[in-house]
């Protein structure tokens, strides 16, 4: 019996945001413990931050984020890039500091937890499996904009600055400034520690298997996002 597609429930309009660890295919390359620990923490993070009417899929070093509600996912994403560069200004070793960064976008998806088991016999008793499973544009478009991400920084999506669930407002920027009052103590510090490692990281590019031209981009990258407006 083919897999029947009709069935399938109408794509609902969500934020999707992916974040996950900076190069971690040169970190896991060196070292798996230490790649280890940079992808369990950023896991943990995601656990421990506000998740209300949001639906986490991780996927190997990232996660995928899903809400229909903006300031859901503002707050959920605040929360885990916060942990994540107190953890970066608490590291001491520069080896053993990580960087994580993220994007959003705005469209229709499926979640597989909602799709029936009459799409096709072979889903019969596998929800466990079912519900690990998310489809739609703006997942492929938060995957492949994060390239254009900031260090600890939210690029956002062109779909996600067109368009918005009904009473809110689009985003109006590339990027995502997630500092607020409450969390200002961890982003006045990121960009003076950032600026450090990443002149470290450029006495040592074959060693750290990290392209010499892409710690100068990503120095730029953190000079102009964590500058004032």
């Amino acid at each position: 019996m083919p897999f029947n597609a009709n069935l399938l429930p109408e794509p609902q309009n969500e934020y999707v945001a992916w974040v996950d660890v900076m190069g971690i295919q040169s970190a896991m390359s060196r070292s798996l413990s230490i790649s280890a620990n940079f992808v369990f923490k950023l896991h943990i993070a995601a656990l421990s931050a506000p998740r209300e009417n949001v639906q986490i899929y991780p996927v190997m070093d990232g996660f995928y984020a899903c809400s229909p509600c903006q300031n859901a996912m503002l707050a959920f994403l605040r929360n885990v890039l916060t942990t994540m560069g107190s953890i970066f200004l608490e590291t001491p070793q520069p080896l053993h500091r990580f960087i994580a960064r993220g994007a959003l976008a705005f469209g229709p998806v499926i979640h597989g937890s909602q799709v029936p088991d009459g799409v096709d016999p072979g889903l019969v008793g596998h929800e466990q499996y079912k519900s690990a499973i998310l489809l739609g544009m703006p997942i492929v478009q938060a995957n492949k904009a994060e390239g254009f991400a900031p260090p600890f920084g939210i690029y956002i999506h062109e779909s996600a600055r067109a368009f918005a669930p009904d009473g809110q407002q689009p985003f109006h920027h590339v990027w995502w400034k997630w500092v607020n009052p409450d969390v200002s103590h961890v982003w006045n510090n990121l960009l003076e520690r950032l600026s450090s490692h990443y002149e470290w990281c450029s006495g040592r590019p074959n060693r750290l298997l990290y392209d010499a031209t892409r710690i100068s981009a990503h120095k730029q990258l953190a000079t102009e996002y964590f500058s004032a407006d």
